[in-house]
């Protein structure tokens, strides 16, 4: 499967999955056409919450880096191009295109694109209320 139809597959499992129990409504994004915010030097993130979760899709250059950090969500990370370092906790490891990791709540953790034109597709749960409200204050620019 492409990486367009492992997104698509990605978005909707954690859109519809809690329509059973929350009365929410279809979403269908597309990526492109979502805005794109500038959070950081070399860094653009385009989100979505919904009732139970929060994903975000980062377009990294070569060098650009998310501090170190934590909040109280669960956090998978995958990478669907190029490669990040990232520390979790006392580890580091190199994540490449076509793997993925959970971060633990509350785990501090940071990454580092090793390449131009990452792509890190982030899932959150519960969902990002500090990204929904605007007081996530690890993004800074240089």
């Amino acid at each position: 499967m492409k990486a367009k139809g492992k997104l698509s597959l990605c978005l909707l499992c954690l859109l519809l999955g809690n329509l059973p129990t929350q009365a929410q409504q279809l979403k269908h994004l597309v990526i492109d056409k979502m805005e794109a915010k500038a959070i950081s030097d070399g860094i653009t993130l385009r989100s979505e919450s919904g009732a139970n979760g929060t994903f975000g899709y980062f377009v990294l250059k070569k060098d650009a880096s998310v501090p170190m950090h934590k909040h109280v969500n669960e956090q998978y990370s995958f990478i669907l191009k190029g490669s990040v370092k990232a520390i979790i906790g006392d580890t580091t490891i190199i994540i490449k295109a076509g793997e993925a990791v959970l971060i633990p709540a509350n785990l501090p953790h940071s990454f580092t694109s090793l390449e131009e034109g990452t792509i890190d597709l982030d899932f959150f749960a519960p969902r990002r209320e500090d990204w929904i409200n605007g007081t996530a204050d690890y993004f800074k620019k240089k």
